[in-house]
């Protein structure tokens, strides 16, 4: 029997047709691209594509050159050059998903927040309540991801790492949401799992180091590149006789980007600005019906600043693992969390 049961290292990868932009991005990411600039939350690695839409959208925007900072702290000159050499861009998420603006002055602040709110009423975040000048510059990014799978899973008890928190599971029904894309033993497997639009795809990979994406992100890119046309869930399905269980997963992570705040622009058409903030917000749920994830992000710069016999698969989440969601015709995920603790599970 094989039983994949998962310690979650979750790489929640939403991809998107790269004809449906409808503003040109200043570059589209390569295959081999793994500028990821996630960060842990309560020991978790969370990664979002919100920051890298807000960055590209100031450079295209306000800048037409790559941005640059007078700073030598090696921390923010890795921010600087990974989001100028960005993993994820919005080819690779649909217009339906995501609001992107910049501009200048609070007029613009206030737009965002009437604009973003009618295109998305759900949206969780509050309102920006940033005070701009006229002069002062912000570029805002949000995209909303909501994904059910084809037949609702069972709810069930579940231990992660031997710890009990609520989970679910597959039954007679529901195993049919279960492909199997990579299999080597019950404690490394890649999943997809059956979504009822399939433009969509969600992944469970175990087994994989959840220190950082780029190896399984890497991986998942050999075994299921991005599909066009009529897109088919990847893998084959699971066997009647495999066990599949996870766990329920709730995130709300804030993060400010510490590093950047206070330096000063190098770029002379856009000298005498520097960054006074950068923060993005991801929240995401999955649980026995399917998936939410919501990503904001906001960089704001003012004009002054401080500086044999057949053997049943055991797919069960109940080590590190991975969640990944991304568009069927993407090669990059916009939303990659690895899971190896149970600070973000429901306890029973």
């Amino acid at each position: 029997m094989r039983k994949l049961l998962i310690p979650i290292l979750l790489v929640l990868i939403l991809g998107l047709s790269s004809c449906c932009c409808n503003k040109k991005d200043s570059m589209l990411v390569s295959a081999g691209n793994n500028n990821y600039t996630g960060d842990y939350h309560q020991d978790i690695y969370v990664w979002g594509g919100a920051m890298n839409l807000a960055w590209t959208e100031l450079k295209d925007s306000f800048f037409g050159e790559p941005i640059e900072l007078e700073t030598k702290d090696v921390n923010a000159l890795f921010y600087q050059n990974r989001f100028n050499d960005p993993v994820f861009s919005r080819s690779d998420i649909d217009e339906a998903s995501y609001y992107i603006k910049s501009g200048y002055g609070q007029e613009t602040v206030d737009a965002i927040n009437k604009e973003c709110r009618a295109k998305f009423p759900s949206k969780s975040f509050s309102d920006l309540l940033i005070k701009l000048g006229a002069k002062d510059i912000i570029s805002y990014a949000y995209f909303l991801k909501e994904v059910q799978y084809e037949t609702q899973f069972e709810k069930q008890d579940f231990k992660f790492m031997n710890k009990p928190v609520q989970g679910f599971g597959a039954n007679a029904n529901s195993f049919q949401n279960v492909h199997v894309v990579y299999y080597e033993n019950d404690d490394k497997f890649i999943l997809a799992l059956k979504l009822r639009d399939n433009s969509d795809q969600l992944f469970l990979a175990k087994g994989f180091p959840t220190s950082g994406p780029e190896e399984v992100v890497g991986f998942l890119r050999s075994k299921v590149p991005a599909q066009s046309g009529d897109v088919e869930v990847p893998g084959k399905l699971m066997n009647k006789k495999d066990v599949f269980a996870a766990p329920v997963l709730h995130l709300d992570a804030e993060r400010k980007y510490e590093e950047m705040l206070g330096l000063r622009v190098k770029n002379k058409k856009m000298k005498g600005y520097a960054i006074s903030v950068m923060q993005e917000k991801i929240k995401f749920d999955m649980d026995e019906k399917g998936a939410r994830v919501e990503n904001e992000a906001v960089i704001g710069m003012i004009t002054s600043v401080a500086p044999g016999s057949y053997t049943p698969k055991k797919l069960v989440l109940d080590k590190p693992y991975w969640v990944i969601m991304k568009r069927a015709n993407s090669n990059n995920p916009y939303f990659l969390m690895g899971v190896d603790e149970t600070t973000v599970m429901k306890p029973l």
